[in-house]
């Protein structure tokens, strides 16, 4: 049942179909944008004294990006109590789900999988945007093997040579500097999430597991992480690189874009060709909107405008149109789940802890002074 809030807010322009996941920050909800019978993603956020902030800095974080690996906003709708963030909606699964289904990845199954994660982390790096919650529940993949980066709502937008002192993020994915409490860089730290993300990738295990905070930073400081032998050298290499425990010797995004074991791979293309925007315009004026309506909303910018909602989502959904085809991965839409190989054993030191798998620990939660898993502060 859709609420009289819901009802009031919507105003006819979108419907809820239903609920596809909660979490601390909200609910996320299927919707479809009627004037464009578009299906969307709708993040409902509390609106509170605590939270206002951190939803704004959210929304204005997201309006700013357009990248193919970034999930696309579209619109922000406020009520007294409620934000709907309208957003893209992938239809697929997030990695975390993916990989329980089929273990782990082949290096080159898993390749152009992280090749389009450390893209879209670029993006974010050179404009100065810490995602701060890098972790395979956060990333998207379609049917095609198309990734989408998204929950923004840790993210930040800081100065050159700033160091942040707020502790977030995720317990297996958070760099040690947050765990010690220590003032950190915020782009260093995706640089760590990014090393777990790809160790888990391609052994379904995570380097580093214990289920208390304290405990993970003394393993992590004192451990080395078990190494699979059936990684390559190169891939290795990565890792190693990026789970440096000293944030300084840590490899920067535009360090791992030059590393081999990611190959040559095309660059971004450029956001809304003018063809695309003049099929937009001629869309909306059959819908029933002048040019004069559409382009008075295009110069204000209003990220709560309709007209500028039904703008966004036909342009991304004109240009996914067009880019269909190109970004398909025939290996992932051929091949089955079920055939993937399973686990391999991992080569450790009879000292060594065994970890556990992905699968074992997804729905897990830790305690740390007080905070769950999940910290939203900035």
């Amino acid at each position: 049942m859709v609420s009289q809030v819901e009802e009031d807010i919507i105003e006819n322009d979108f419907i809820i179909l239903k609920s596809l996941g909660s979490g601390s920050f909200g609910e996320v909800k299927l919707a479809c944008h009627l004037p464009t019978n578009t299906k969307v993603a709708v993040k409902v956020l509390e609106r509170n004294q605590n939270s206002v902030n951190v939803i704004t800095s959210e929304v204005e974080i997201l309006q700013s990006l357009e990248h193919r690996n970034i999930v696309r906003f579209f619109h922000v709708m406020d009520t007294l109590k409620l934000t709907y963030v309208v957003m893209e909606y992938v239809a697929g699964k997030d990695l975390e789900m993916f990989l329980r289904d089929i273990g782990y990845l082949k290096e080159e199954e898993a390749r152009p999988i992280f090749q389009q994660v450390v893209k879209a982390v670029h993006f974010l790096h050179q404009r100065q945007i810490a995602h701060r919650d890098i972790k395979l529940a956060n990333i998207l993949i379609d049917r095609a093997g198309n990734i989408k980066i998204c929950d923004f709502g840790m993210a930040i937008q800081v100065k050159e040579g700033q160091m942040l002192t707020k502790a977030c993020g995720s317990l297996y994915y958070m760099a040690p500097e947050i765990m010690a409490r220590t003032p950190y860089d915020g782009l260093a730290v995706d640089m760590w999430s990014l090393g777990v993300v790809l160790y888990v990738l391609v052994t379904g295990q995570y380097p580093y597991f214990e289920t208390e905070a304290h405990a993970l930073y003394s393993l992590i400081t004192s451990t080395k992480f078990a190494i699979p032998y059936h990684l390559s050298k190169p891939c290795h290499i990565i890792i190693a690189q990026l789970l440096k425990v000293n944030n300084l010797h840590r490899i920067t995004i535009c360090q791992l874009l030059e590393r081999s074991w990611l190959s040559h791979n095309e660059e971004h293309a450029e956001p809304a060709s003018k063809n695309i925007v003049s099929r937009v315009m001629a869309t909306m004026k059959t819908i029933g909107y002048t040019c004069e309506e559409i382009m008075s909303s295009l110069r204000h910018k209003q990220p709560n405008n309709k007209i500028s909602a039904t703008f966004n989502i036909l342009k991304h959904k004109l240009s996914c149109e067009d880019s269909h085809h190109h970004n398909e991965r025939p290996w992932l839409i051929s091949r089955p789940v079920h055939a993937l190989p399973p686990l391999l054993p991992l080569k450790r030191r009879a000292s060594e802890p065994a970890f556990p798998s992905i699968i074992e620990t997804g729905k897990r939660h830790f305690q740390w002074d007080g905070m769950k898993e999940r910290v939203k502060s900035l």
